[in-house]
């Protein structure tokens, strides 16, 4: 985690500005005003224990507060209260040292790595933050051109600090809901430093937060990293796990399916900004597209969806009313999933759509001499809409038998039916 590394980072550079070597080398510039002075620091340059170190420090900031040490004295106390992990009175110390002196790297770094590790939203330490952030970024150069280490190190620590810096500065952004400079700070952060799952999750919140359509896609591209990014600043597994269930919900919602996400995922992994060729089509043009392909391949089904749709939408009932009750259906192929009576069905439910699903109720004229298999495709024509039901969906006609097609033959030998004889009605005596 980038957090971990800015603690070891602080860490080191606390140790680095009080190890002996250093003391020495500024004690030729600098000195002790007397031996009780000297005394005092060498008492708590030994203290192992923090807590009492820090007192020390304390007694000898009480005694000596114009010391021409005073600075690393701050930077001695910061250091004590980071290995009692008192942040807040980390943040302060820093800020006093920052106020004794502007230019110090010091309280620039930890008032950096503070601001975003505490996490305190108020505004003045937001203002602070920034102003330690970028103060440290303008001068890295600066830093790295007086540091004895080796250039392969040296790149090392100025990425850290500047991955630091940057990151701090868009977390501000975030937090003060300046979602476009947020978006700014981390896109240019990311090309600085791509390895960060934490920092993808950042920028896609701050993308989805400016509620532009034509950016959605941009904030889906982030989060499929955030949530499958392992490595340096990943997000906690349980973090990963529930974010990978957003993703796959926004993604189906946007897209109407889930085909693709794995493509997007495993580009994703391999470029850390969305390119510029890569799309995702929208659930609207997808339905348009495949309604356009079905209306080629299957004109009959795609006049049906059109249909159901205004019946399931929330003017259906006064669409029936106004519209179909009365008319006759245009021509339409099914398949059966049941008929009534079995033997010799008058009465068949199709469906056209939703599978296995009753969407229309024929009732016939005359019933059929034999029964079809459930399954059977049938077409139909002319068939009058008389009721409908929303719950369960259900539009129920009237047809002739002779408007029906593609009913199987009846087996060789069977009877036909008998038509219904009707008993003459005898006139009445006079």
């Amino acid at each position: 985690m980038v957090l971990k590394q800015m603690q070891k980072l602080a860490a080191s550079l606390a140790i680095m500005t009080l190890s002996g070597s250093l003391f020495v080398a500024v004690a030729q510039e600098k000195k002790v005003k007397d031996q009780a002075e000297y005394d005092i620091f060498m008492a708590a340059s030994k203290e192992t224990d923090p807590a009492k170190k820090i007192q020390l420090l304390q007694q000898w900031k009480e005694k000596y507060p114009t010391s021409d040490y005073k600075e690393d004295r701050l930077v001695m106390i910061i250091d004590g209260y980071q290995r009692l992990r008192q942040g807040d009175n980390m943040w302060a110390t820093s800020v006093e040292l920052l106020q004794m002196n502007p230019n110090s790297v010091p309280a620039l770094f930890f008032l950096t790595s503070l601001t975003t590790s505490l996490g305190n939203t108020a505004a003045d330490r937001l203002d602070t933050g920034e102003k330690a952030a970028r103060g440290l970024l303008g001068k890295l150069d600066d830093i790295i051109a007086k540091s004895n280490a080796a250039e392969e190190q040296k790149k090392k620590e100025r990425s850290g600090m500047e991955t630091m810096a940057r990151r701090t500065v868009g977390w501000i952004e975030m937090t003060r809901k300046n979602f476009e400079k947020c978006e700014q700070e981390f896109t240019d952060l990311v090309k600085f430093n791509p390895n960060s799952g934490q920092v993808a999750y950042w920028l896609g919140s701050c993308i989805v937060a400016q509620k532009k359509p034509e950016k959605q896609i941009s904030a889906l591209w982030q989060f499929a990293r955030a949530a499958s990014y392992k490595g340096e600043d990943e997000l906690p597994e349980a973090s990963r796990t529930q974010l990978s269930g957003f993703l796959e919900r926004n993604y189906v919602g946007f897209h109407g399916g889930k085909d693709g996400l794995p493509e997007m995922i495993a580009r994703a992994m391999k470029e850390p900004l969305r390119p510029a060729d890569f799309d995702i089509e929208s659930a609207s043009a997808r339905a348009a597209r495949e309604y356009n392909e079905l209306l080629q391949s299957n004109p009959q089904k795609a006049l049906w969806l059109n249909v159901r749709k205004e019946l399931v939408g929330p003017g259906g009932a006064d669409y029936f009313e106004s519209t179909l009750k009365g008319s006759a259906l245009p021509k339409l192929k099914g398949k059966i999933i049941a008929m009534k009576p079995e033997a010799r069905p008058k009465e068949i439910d199709i469906f056209i759509a939703a599978e296995n699903t009753s969407e229309i109720r024929l009732i016939v004229d005359a019933a059929f001499a034999n029964k079809a298999e459930v399954g059977t495709e049938i077409e139909f024509e002319g068939a009058v809409a008389k009721t409908f039901t929303s719950d369960p969906f259900l539009l129920t006609c009237e047809i002739e038998k002779a408007k029906i097609t593609g009913w199987p033959a009846p087996p060789k030998g069977a009877v036909a039916p008998r038509p219904a004889v009707r008993k003459a009605i005898p006139a009445k005596k006079k």
